[in-house]
């Protein structure tokens, strides 16, 4: 009796324990994950109806690909059940934004169902400018199913 006690209570343990090591990837599940597109809806300059960024996923790496010319690795952090992501990234060589061809630290998060962007853009002369704003999945999503209602 006090075998099959001690293999219940070991079997208990090593639920409990792989309980805790998935919760992270279970808690995401009924949530907004990052991959697909966001469309953004605040920014720290200004407002742009028509940027967004995609975010396509291969394991715990994210590929970031902003609408305005610019892409950005990232990989998803433990803290947060995998709610967050750092790296970094560069802004496209050609087109008119003054950040250039210039090289940036990124940090995503999701919070309430909204992408949160903070990017720190490292410029010639030393000094690092912020770019930060706020992204909808949800808005992106009807936005583009108004777009093939007009088609």
């Amino acid at each position: 009796m006090k075998s099959c006690s001690l293999a219940l209570s070991s079997c208990c343990r090593a639920l409990l324990v792989l309980l805790v090591v998935l919760w992270p990837t279970v808690a995401g599940a009924n949530g907004v994950s990052f991959p697909g597109q966001w469309q953004q809806v605040a920014s720290g300059t200004d407002d742009c109806e028509r940027c967004w960024v995609e975010i396509r996923r291969n394991g715990p790496v994210l590929k970031v690909t902003g609408r305005d010319g610019w892409f950005a690795v990232t990989h998803l952090g433990r803290v947060g059940g995998g709610s967050t992501a750092e790296g970094i990234g560069r802004w496209n060589e050609d087109g008119v934004s003054r950040y250039r061809g210039k090289p940036f630290d990124i940090r995503i998060t999701i919070v309430d169902e909204h992408l949160y962007m903070d990017m720190s853009v490292r410029m010639d002369d030393g000094s690092t400018q912020a770019v930060r704003a706020v992204f909808d999945k949800r808005r992106w999503e009807k936005s583009a199913r108004r777009a093939m209602a007009k088609s």
